[in-house]
């Protein structure tokens, strides 16, 4: 995992979420972690096909949109 699960922690309890469970909290940031890889994957293909180093916003949209991700 490379972010901590207390960040998601955090973001479950800055929306709402008065007490989560270990196992809840552990799936959501595996989850949120796994779609935020993909989206960044993605974006990345897209950035190199433009020839660039650099991943713009657009590279985000196109591959978000590209994902389903809304």
């Amino acid at each position: 995992m490379i972010l901590k699960r207390e960040t998601f922690d955090k973001i479950l309890k800055e929306y709402g979420a008065r007490r989560v469970s270990p196992e809840a909290s552990k799936f959501f940031a595996t989850y949120m972690e796994k779609i935020a890889l993909e989206l960044l994957r993605a974006a990345n293909e897209f950035c190199l096909h433009a020839k660039r180093r650099t991943v713009l916003l657009e590279d985000i949209m196109l591959a978000k949109r590209k994902l389903n991700l809304g």
